[in-house]
Parts: C-alpha cells; structure tokens; sequence
C-alpha cells in the first residue's frame, strides 16, 4: 500500500494518546473526543494505520515507557515508569514490552546504564572553538527552607555538560543560551526541580521540563536532574543554532553557522540539496582547515551522494568521502557528534570496520545521542544481524521520536525486516520512511523489491515509476554497488527490481 494521507479523526486521536498515554482511554472516549463514531474510527484505524485504536494505545504507552528507560538514568524504578505509562498490572506490562521489543525492561536499563558507565570514564576534553554555543547555567532559584540546593544543581549540571558532551559551558555574559531553574522544597521531604532552556538574545523559551524527587536522596536526584537536561538541551540547541544559521547573511557565517546551515540539507538525502551543502562545507573547511566537524559532515555528504546514487560519479564520491573522513579523523579530538559522522562517512566509503570503531566512540562519548545509535544500527544491518540491527534503531527513535533524522532509522528497520524476508513489515517502514522524508526518492529502489518480493506486483510497478522519473539512468548494477550489504540481501533487491521491471 502506498503512503496515504492520515484522516483527521485518526491524527487526532493519536495526538490524544500521544499527549496523555496513562490515561485509562477506552474507544468510545477516544471516537467521541475525535467527533465520530465507534465503528467508524475502529475502520480508519484498521485501513490507514493497520491497527485497531486500543494496540495504538498499548504501543504507544509502550515506547514512551522504552524512552524513559533509555534516559541516562539516576536511580531508576522500572515499576514507577510502568505506572507513569499507563501499566498497572508489571507482569503484564513486562511481557508486553518483552514481546515488542525482544527483550524485558530490565535488559534494556542494564545496556543503557553500561553504556552510561563507559561514557562517564575519563575521556579528553574537545578544543572548542570560539564559535561554538555556549550555555550558562545561572543558579537555581529556591523556595523553601534549603537554600544550598541552588548550587549543588548547577555544579552537578555543569559538571555533567561538559563531562558527558563536551559543550561549552559560560558565563552569561558569553552564552547565548541560558539555563534556569527553580528547587521548591515543600518542607516535608519532597522537593520539586523545574528547568528552563532560554536563547537569551532572542528572548524566547526552548524546553522546560520538572522532576520530583526526596531531599533525603538529593544526590541521586541531582544526577537523575542533571543527565536528563544534558541529554535533552544537546538537540535543541543544535536546532536553534541550525534556525539562527538559516536567518542569517550566508556571506557574515562563521565556520560553525555554515556547517550547520549545511546539515539539514546533507540530511535531506536529495541530489541539488547535497550540492549546495557540499559548498557550505568547502566555505567553512576554507575559514577553519583544523575544525573536523565540517570535514566530517562533508564525509558523510559525499558518501551520500555516492551510496544513493545521487551524482553521475558515485565511485568517485565514494573515494572522496574515505579522503574526507581520513582528515577529520586526524583532527578530532573527543567530539561525539564528529564522531558519529565520521562513521557514516566511512560506512559509506564501504570501509566498516573503521566506522564501527568511531561509531563505538561516539556511543562511549554520548549514551544518549540518537544519531551515534543509528549508527551503530547501520553497521549491523550492512554485517546482515537483521534483529540487532533493528533493535538499534529502534532505541534511535525512542531517544529522539521527533529528529529530523529519525527516517534514516525507519529505513534501517525495514531494510531489517527485508533481510528477514519480511516483506510486508519492510514495506510498512520503507513508506513510513518516505512519509517522513518525501525527497528521499531513492527509498523507492528498496520498496520496489519489497513489493516484488511480497507479491503486490502493482504496487512493485508504481513505486518503480517514482524511482525511474527522479532517477531515469539508475540501474541495477548501481543499486547493487551503492551500499555495503551482503551479496545475499543485495541479490534479493536486484531480484525485486528485476521481476518489477528495471534492467
């Protein structure tokens, strides 16, 4: 089946149960919130969405109880997640999550706190360079009887800022962006933790968030505090700075702001886009030669351009990328997020043995980045570990379900589910993927094959109209030399794509 519009009944229903999950929803509720009837949803939700409106419930409930667990953790109580997420019964709840995710809650908390562990050891601190964000943590206000809390969470945050993600912490007089917070202490042993993410020049408010917690147990409350604002503000600074970027006179951008005015557009996996990044970056590489984060991301463009068959010369983008991410490699130092591209340069570049050892120190640099995640996912997909690979990317979604890069992890799960010969499956998450990223036209050579190969021979040949009428020259044999899967999930795309019509 082809991406179809989403009626508005059913997006508003999901907005509802996205916006409160622990609600205890029934269908009725749901259908009247949403102004139509029972039956009528319960026949929207089974044609548009292949579920019926209460397994929405449940896997939604679900992946909001996964994010949490892969939060960088305090102390964490699985039964008090279950509870916020609207399971009230464990044993249920733990055979269900066990069931969706292939494994129990316990599991995932345990990997995710080890990665943690490893990414709190000593790791050389970034060079930052001038213009990079900074972000001043002003004292907490406090309201109540403990005044010394104010300053045990900011130092317990700025400690963790820098330690964990190597941002540049500042005074407010050099920060852009300002952190704020208030503690109130009730007087009986519960204290309540707020905090505020300010882009002060521009005076507008970026993500707040509050935490609850016993005073008898203020230090795991303010690590619990301060490694959920580190992970949480990473992104949306990096969006703000991508936003300011864009506003800006593309002759007054320092080497920061054109690398970022260029990500999105390497994001955007389309041909003229890669272009026009690919000449930001060279700007940026020519005003700063010793940063690697643009060196990096132009890596990871050319390998783009190349793996996607998104230029006339693949091989010779393929090369460039290895030339690209052997430079940045020679000059980074600690930075997770040139680590994660420098992975996907290499990986692209069909070197994967040198991208799973960046992609292992972003992940020690970062537990928490969605992207270094992805990575990883990528690697095991390419090494054909179809079920690891798709457990790695769902934890990319469940870190971060909103990204901008959230469809590369759609189309690693249904590459997974190709390789799995699940076809119906891939082809569910290769059209998820193309509703998230309309101008990812090349996803259709992939979903060509799973039509194929799922025998909705139809559909096959639609999917494969879009594909030829953005890429009229494309072949098989440059679809099969593009990535770096095995022979034998590449003979099954080749095989798709032939029965459907390509030569």
């Amino acid at each position: 089946m082809a991406p179809q519009h989403i009626p508005g009944p059913v997006r508003k229903a999901l907005d509802l149960l996205q916006a409160d999950p622990a609600h205890a929803w029934t269908v009725g509720e749901i259908a009247s919130a949403c102004g139509v009837g029972r039956r009528t949803l319960q026949r929207q939700f089974r044609h548009f969405l292949g579920r019926m409106p209460m397994e929405c419930v449940r896997d939604i409930r679900l992946d909001r109880a996964r994010r949490e667990l892969l939060q960088p953790p305090g102390r964490v109580n699985i039964t008090e997640i279950a509870g916020r997420c609207g399971f009230h019964h464990f044993g249920r709840f733990a055979e269900q999550y066990r069931r969706r995710f292939g494994e129990p809650p316990s599991a995932t908390l345990r990997r995710q706190q080890n990665v943690l562990f490893r990414s709190r050891r000593s790791i050389p601190s970034l060079p930052i360079a001038v213009e990079r964000p900074r972000i001043a943590v002003l004292p907490f206000d406090v309201v109540g009887h403990e005044p010394r809390l104010a300053r045990s969470f900011v130092d317990e945050i700025a400690a963790t800022l820098i330690r964990l993600y190597g941002t540049a912490v500042g005074t407010p007089a050099s920060a852009r962006y300002q952190l704020r917070g208030k503690v109130r202490d009730d007087g009986a042993g519960r204290l309540r933790v707020t905090a505020f993410l300010i882009d002060a020049p521009a005076g507008r408010y970026l993500w707040a968030d509050r935490w609850e917690g016993d005073s008898n147990d203020l230090l795991g409350l303010e690590e619990t505090v301060a490694a959920r604002i580190a992970t949480a503000i990473q992104p949306l600074v990096r969006e703000a700075e991508i936003d300011r970027a864009w506003r800006q006179d593309t002759a007054q951008l320092n080497a920061w702001e054109l690398t970022m005015r260029a990500l999105p557009r390497v994001l955007s996996t389309e041909a003229a886009a890669e272009e026009m990044a690919l000449e930001m970056l060279e700007q940026a590489m020519e005003i700063a030669p010793n940063d690697p984060l643009p060196v990096a991301l132009a890596a990871w463009c050319r390998g783009l351009r190349g793996g996607h068959n998104l230029c006339a010369r693949p091989e010779r983008e393929r090369a460039g990328a290895r030339m690209l991410a052997e430079r940045a490699a020679g000059l980074n130092n600690a930075d997770a997020l040139t680590e994660t591209f420098l992975a996907a340069g290499y990986t692209l570049a069909h070197d994967l043995s040198t991208a799973a050892v960046h992609a292992n120190r972003a992940l020690a640099l970062d537990g928490g980045s969605a992207w270094a995640w992805s990575r990883i996912g990528w690697l095991k997909a390419y090494a054909g570990e179809w079920a690891e690979a798709i457990e790695r990317f769902h934890i990319s979604r469940a870190l971060a379900p909103t990204d901008r890069m959230g469809f590369f992890s759609s189309v690693g799960i249904a590459a997974g589910h190709f390789g799995a010969s699940r076809y119906d499956e891939s082809a569910r998450w290769f059209e998820h993927a193309l509703a998230e990223n309309p101008a990812a036209i090349w996803i259709n050579h992939a979903l060509t094959s799973a039509y194929a190969l799922g025998d909705r021979k139809e559909e096959a040949r639609r999917s494969l109209a879009q594909l030829t009428r953005a890429f009229p020259d494309l072949t098989i044999a440059q679809v099969r030399s593009g990535l770096p899967y095995r022979s034998g999930y590449l003979d099954r795309v080749a095989e798709g794509l032939e029965s459907a019509g390509m030569r």
